[in-house]
């Protein structure tokens, strides 16, 4: 049974829909690992700089000189959506951060680990980048998710020190273009393709349908 999700970890709407998507696969009661998951990569910034010296708040405070009440409102759309899956995201205080390195590292623990670890993992990342506002772009950041994941460190620094990877990233956005998508968060589950963030109810229906089309 197979679950396509296209993400990047610079999108608060990506975090929103991977933690709906775990809740529904607990709420249905399957094994993760039954289902084949395949995290797919699609980068939204690829010119951004692993060591920004602004978040993206200041980022913006610079540029168009927002007061703390425009930034919040500018944001407030996010805030919510996410408090309503049961979130917290500090957007404002996000590094607008280049992700390379952080989809590497997803593409080969989706390839070599069991699903749990690779669904911790991608948890750990968006918790890093959104709610602590770290660099997921540092070595020392990541390797400490990985360890936390449970994941092997030696060989994921062999990853982060190489260019290992980065054509699968590459491969998984030319795929999401086929496909005529050009945005993130996106849902292949069976029959079910969809571009945005789902409600919970959605995906459960969606898998459900799934392990009806696989008995039958």
């Amino acid at each position: 049974m197979r679950i396509n999700f296209w993400m990047d970890y610079a999108s608060p709407f990506c975090y929103i829909a991977f933690h709906r998507l775990n809740e529904a696969i607990k709420t249905v009661g399957i094994d993760q690992n039954k289902l084949e998951y395949n995290f797919c990569t699609f980068q939204i910034a690829p010119t951004a700089t692993e060591n920004p010296r602004l978040t993206r708040g200041e980022m913006l405070t610079q540029k168009y000189g927002l007061t703390k009440q425009q930034l919040y409102e500018r944001f407030q759309n996010i805030t919510e959506q996410a408090r309503d899956a049961g979130l917290t995201i500090d957007y404002a205080d996000t590094l607008p951060i280049n992700t390379m390195k952080a989809l590497r590292l997803t593409k080969w623990s989706n390839d070599t680990q069991v699903n749990q670890k690779t669904a911790k993992l991608i948890d750990g990342i968006f918790v890093a980048y959104f709610v602590e506002s770290q660099n997921i772009a540092s070595d020392n950041v990541l390797l400490k998710i990985v360890n936390d994941a449970g994941l092997d460190a030696s060989s994921a620094k062999k990853i982060l020190t190489s260019e290992e990877y980065r054509d699968v990233v590459i491969e998984d956005e030319d795929n999401l273009a086929n496909r005529n998508v050009d945005a993130v968060p996106y849902f292949e589950i069976g029959r079910y393709h969809y571009e945005g963030v789902p409600t919970k109810e959605d995906l459960i229906e969606a898998i459900n349908n799934l392990i009806y089309q696989k008995a039958n």
